[in-house]
């Protein structure tokens, strides 16, 4: 009975593995068969939409909405829908897809984030750093943000590519800080959370970010 016993586990276990390289292996299927709109879709209701799930009384876009004429890497959001262009759905990176799109929901918590800190009103123009700017600034730091509370292996993928994000950025204008000086505070955040807490260093740097001149 017990000779019985000991073959009979290894049989389970390869049983086991062998159910879920054929789950992975249909996962793989399905996947390929989606298009790559259906992919960013479903990358935005699975991977996005989530992340944004402690904002209570805000509505997150659910609509889906495609400028087939933009080829290049751009998102755009508002209550109701999000709009990618064609450029966003063919670059097909799972981790800069994620932040682009976790970004421009971002845009629409910004405020409620800052109720959260006790920050009233719009957000403030500074001499320096005007209102546009800094609401991306936010932007960025609130999507990335949970991402790497969420998403950890996203957040790994996106941490590798932060060079190539800092090239999709660009230059500066006056609505836009450059990539140079977005990224520099992602990596920021980065740096401080391997010696203080994540929420921790989300606040400091909201704040910090709500207060430039």
């Amino acid at each position: 009975m017990i000779k019985m016993l000991f073959l009979l586990v290894p049989l389970i276990l390869f049983t086991n593995s062998c159910q879920k390289n054929a789950d992975s292996k249909e996962e793989v299927i399905i996947e390929e068969e989606l298009t790559k709109e259906e992919q960013l879709k479903k990358l935005y209701v699975e991977s996005v939409i989530p992340l944004f799930k402690n904002f209570d009384g805000v509505e997150i876009p659910t609509e889906f909405k495609i400028d087939t004429k933009d080829n290049s890497i751009n998102a755009g959001a508002s209550f109701g829908y999000v709009e990618v262009s064609q450029g966003l759905i063919n670059y097909m990176d799972k981790g800069l897809q994620t932040f682009v799109l976790a970004h421009e929901v971002a845009h629409i918590v910004t405020l409620k984030q800052a109720n959260k800190f006790n920050l009233i009103g719009a957000i403030p123009k500074g001499s320096v750093t005007n209102d546009y700017k800094k609401s991306e600034f936010l932007a960025d730091l609130i999507a990335f943000h949970l991402i790497n509370l969420y998403e950890s292996e996203t957040s790994k993928i996106l941490v590798d590519k932060l060079e190539t994000l800092e090239k999709l950025l660009g230059l500066e204008t006056f609505t836009h800080p450059s990539g140079k000086k977005r990224v520099k505070q992602l990596n920021s955040y980065l740096q401080n959370c391997k010696i203080k807490s994540k929420e921790e260093v989300f606040k400091t740097m909201f704040l910090e970010i709500w207060q430039l001149e």
